[in-house]
């Protein structure tokens, strides 16, 4: 009797564990297919020749953004309008980086939690969205432009 218990909860956990994986490569397919758009576009409009980062930004609008390094070895960020695939290109020297933009909202917020950053446009301006968790366990979003690092808003308690 204990030996059949043993072998259904085996067969069940199997089944499951096999489920669980299954669902979980399902749900990454449409970002790594967006990533691939993305470095796709990139490579033809703006000359990336290795892509290092991609970005997934959702607000009024959504952008998959890529930075990596072009045909002349300068660092770039490519920023692509899911509707009408727009594309904004940044240069190194014109926006800061992700790492920047963490340490200027830790600066600002003091002892945070940093989630993640992303990258996308508000109307024309380039701007670094960095979620956050409050030390009340609560998420917050920061935004500041990604040209100078200027704060643009902060939204708390989410």
């Amino acid at each position: 009797m204990k030996k059949g218990i043993l072998i259904t909860s085996a067969i069940v956990m199997s089944v499951i564990l096999v489920c669980s994986i299954t669902l979980l490569l399902i749900s990454q397919d449409p970002i790594k297919k967006a990533e691939k758009e993305t470095i796709a576009i990139a490579k033809e409009s703006a000359g990336l020749v290795k892509a290092t980062d991609f970005y997934w930004y959702n607000r009024d609008k959504t952008y998959f953004s890529v930075s990596g390094v072009n045909e002349s070895d300068e660092e770039i960020m490519v920023i692509v309008a899911k509707d009408g695939g727009a594309t904004t290109v940044l240069n190194q020297d014109e926006f800061i980086t992700e790492q920047q933009a963490k340490a200027l909202t830790r600066e600002d917020k003091g002892a945070v939690d940093i989630l993640e950053a992303r990258i996308g446009l508000d109307g024309e301006t380039p701007i670094w969205e960095i979620s956050y968790k409050q030390e009340n366990g609560r998420l917050g979003y920061y935004v500041l432009t990604a040209k100078s690092g200027k704060w643009v808003s902060d939204i708390e308690n989410i």
